[in-house]
């Protein structure tokens, strides 16, 4: 497995932690709070845009739409989701869910097309080695 990044972010209150963030059940082997950047797996062309696979929805684990504290499955920001967007999966990345997939971007297009009925999805499919040099530790600080 590649090297996690000594970079650290810091912030004041978890729900502050940018991109995909991962902590209590989510959390990062080794880790409390953690970040994996998504802007950045796609800056350096760990997502190929036009390479991707169809997964049943049952092998993915994703987060429950009340993780940030609030329903994310509700409201402007979930009608818009746009469900011709492939999911963003890490295969074999640990999960609470102990199933293939794991979920780090597309948590309210997936809810969508599991409301529609939907048993397969679209996914751009990584593997855990790809995305860990993009990891950062995060740290709290109630200062800041």
């Amino acid at each position: 497995m590649n090297k996690l990044s000594d970079e650290f972010i810091t912030v004041k209150h978890p729900s502050r932690i940018p991109g995909h963030p991962m902590h209590g059940d989510w959390a990062w082997p080794g880790m409390e709070y953690s970040s994996l950047s998504i802007e950045a797996l796609f800056k350096n062309g760990v997502v190929r845009k036009n390479h991707y696979s169809v997964l049943r929805i049952k092998y993915i684990c994703a987060k429950p739409g009340d993780f940030s504290g609030f329903d994310d499955f509700k409201g402007d920001r979930f009608e818009k989701a746009d469900i011709q967007l492939p999911l963003l999966v890490v295969r074999n990345m640990p999960n609470p869910c102990q199933t293939p997939y794991r979920l780090i971007d597309g948590r309210r297009r997936l809810e969508k097309l599991r409301r529609m009925g939907r048993r397969t999805v679209a996914c751009f499919v990584l593997e855990v080695q790809d995305v860990v040099p993009f990891i950062k530790e995060v740290k709290l600080d109630e200062s800041c």
